[in-house]
């Protein structure tokens, strides 16, 4: 009985299938398709698993902007980059301290976007090796200036 009922199934089935594919023949190469309807089935794109940038927060009373999200993931394609824009992030902030005798919010914590627009018309394009020899000047700079910005903000209690 099983396989009568099958049997039946196909026989009416597999006409109504070759209804609905066309013939090789007929179709024009140089023709694509019509596209299928919009529908959640055809959204491939990957679900957002974090915010679009690094949100604010509050360090001894100072409002930290957050980061750009190239700096926060973890790219080895700009790593470089990176390296360069947190030191000159980190030199920015003890020069203008250490200049001031003052550990102000907005001195101690600079502008993202000022920095990466100096970034992007000094060291942008440079080779790796380049990149790599500014981020160690950079970071010698500030290393020479670390205990004394480190001493006026402590006195300011940031």
């Amino acid at each position: 009985m099983k396989h009568a009922l099958l049997g039946l199934a196909l026989t009416f089935a597999l006409p109504a299938l070759a209804q609905t594919a066309p013939e090789l023949r007929d179709l024009d190469p140089d023709t694509l398709p019509p596209a299928p309807a919009e529908s959640a089935a055809h959204d491939l794109t990957l679900p957002e698993l974090y915010t679009s940038a690094e949100p604010d927060r509050e360090v001894n009373g100072c409002i930290v902007p957050g980061r750009p999200d190239w700096l926060v993931e973890m790219n080895p394609a700009t790593t470089n980059e990176r390296m360069i824009v947190h030191g000159m992030q980190r030199l920015r902030w003890k020069q203008a301290v250490v200049e001031s005798g003052e550990c102000s919010c907005e001195l101690r914590y600079p502008d993202w976007a000022a920095i990466i627009s100096d970034f992007n018309e000094n060291y942008a394009l440079l080779d790796r090796q380049a990149m790599f020899e500014i981020d160690m000047a950079y970071h010698d700079k500030a290393a020479a200036l670390r205990a004394e910005a480190a001493a006026i903000c402590h006195e300011h209690g940031r």
